[in-house]
């Protein structure tokens, strides 16, 4: 009982912290074209979760670490990254022609980053952003959902998903959900809500295994690379 009731309030401070981010912009205002409402966003997440970290960190309910981790297991996570992300897009595009949907390539984007150049996009989603989701899903969401890591699904002999890590990747996927109250269409959506599901397993695997942030921030900066590339293209 007393995990069955950490797990709703675990997923009831995630979303609090991460709808008063998504609020933040609306209260307050930066008065400038450079720096768009996002950024308001994502530092109010980052200080609410380091908060909430520091909090439950000093009363003994979620430990937070910061190792150090080896280089190689970065390249090894960005390398797995890769494939899962190409998995994503190739599962939705089969689930949206079953249903008879497709993304349509001259309707809008995602909505929120549409219009940034590639110098916002690389300072506000790509580093800024990264950084400030992984803090929130990983470093306090999985973390806060630790002692259920003995949990999960066993997909080989050495390949043991938890439920930490499964809980906090559905959490950071459907918080893109937020997508439903702009412009972007049905069919992105979806396509943002498994890829940033996909991503988060892969970031959550490998934040649990190293005991540290650091891997799941370059694996989810690498799932934002796509759209830096793409804004130098366009």
């Amino acid at each position: 009982m007393k995990k069955s009731i950490n797990l709703i309030f675990g997923i009831a401070i995630s979303l609090i912290i991460f709808g008063t981010g998504v609020i933040a912009p609306r209260i307050f205002h930066i008065d400038s074209e450079f720096i768009p409402g996002s950024f308001l966003t994502h530092s109010t997440m980052l200080l609410l979760s380091l908060v909430a970290i520091y909090l439950f960190h000093k009363k003994g309910i979620l430990i937070f670490t910061f190792q150090k981790v080896k280089f190689k297991y970065y390249i090894y996570g960005i390398l797995i990254a890769i494939p899962a992300i190409i998995f994503a897009h190739i599962l939705v595009t089969i689930i949206l022609k079953i249903f008879g949907l497709q993304i349509d390539p001259s309707g809008n984007g995602h909505t929120g980053i549409a219009d940034f150049n590639p110098l916002q996009f690389f300072l506000f989603v790509f580093l800024y952003a990264s950084i400030c989701e992984e803090f929130l899903f990983r470093g306090f969401t999985q973390n806060f959902f630790e002692p259920l890591k003995l949990r999960g699904i066993r997909i080989s002999k050495n390949l043991f998903i938890s439920m930490p890590v499964l809980l906090s990747g559905v959490l950071f996927g459907l918080g893109h959900l937020i997508l439903l109250t702009s412009n972007t269409s049905g069919p992105i959506i979806f396509r943002i809500v498994i890829f940033a599901t996909t991503l988060g397993f892969v970031a959550g695997y490998f934040q649990e295994k190293h005991k540290s942030i650091l891997p799941a921030i370059i694996i989810h900066m690498t799932g934002n690379l796509p759209g830096l590339i793409m804004s130098f293209v366009l």
